[in-house]
C-alpha cells in the first residue's frame, strides 16, 4: 500500500472542471486525457471552496444550471476551505502583480493555498492561471 505522503498531489482549477464537464469546450479532449493521466499516476486531487463557487457559476452560465447543479451534487473532489490567512496571502499576491494582471482573486486564492500546502502541480487549462504558476 502506498503511503499517502508519497502520493503526488495536484490542485484542480475551475478551468479544468469546466473543460471536463462541457464536451463542447475547446479543451475538453485535452482535459479528459490529462485527467486520465493524473488518475493513472495516482494523483490526489483537491480544490477549494471558492473554486466550487466559480465552477458552479461558469457551468450554470455555460452549459446550464441543471448540469451545474448535478456537478455540484455529484463531484467527489476533496475541498480545502479558505481561511483568513489565505485571504491575506491572496491579497498580497494581487498587490505584487501589475494592475492589469489577468489573474482573478480566486486564482490568487488558489495560488496562495498551493503555496501554503506545498503543492506545485495543478490541473488547469486557463493560460492565465498556468502562467501565474511559473
Amino acid at each position: 500500500m502506498t503511503d499517502s505522503r508519497d502520493q503526488p498531489t495536484a490542485f484542480v482549477d475551475s478551468s479544468a472542471i469546466v473543460a471536463l464537464v462541457d464536451a463542447d469546450d475547446a479543451a475538453h479532449s485535452a482535459a479528459v486525457e490529462a485527467y486520465r493521466q493524473l488518475c493513472k499516476d495516482d494523483y490526489r486531487l483537491f480544490t477549494t471552496d471558492h473554486v466550487l463557487v466559480e465552477t458552479y457559476d461558469l457551468l450554470a452560465n455555460g452549459v446550464g444550471p441543471i448540469v451545474a447543479s448535478a456537478w455540484l451534487r455529484d463531484h467527489h473532489l476533496p475541498v480545502y476551505y479558505i481561511d483568513e490567512a489565505d485571504m491575506h496571502a491572496a491579497a498580497d499576491i494581487l498587490a505584487a502583480r501589475p494592475v492589469d494582471s489577468p489573474i482573478s482573486f480566486v486564482d490568487a486564492l488558489s495560488l496562495s493555498v498551493m503555496e501554503r500546502l506545498g503543492v506545485g502541480d495543478a490541473f488547469a487549462v486557463d493560460p492565465h492561471f498556468l502562467n501565474a504558476l511559473s
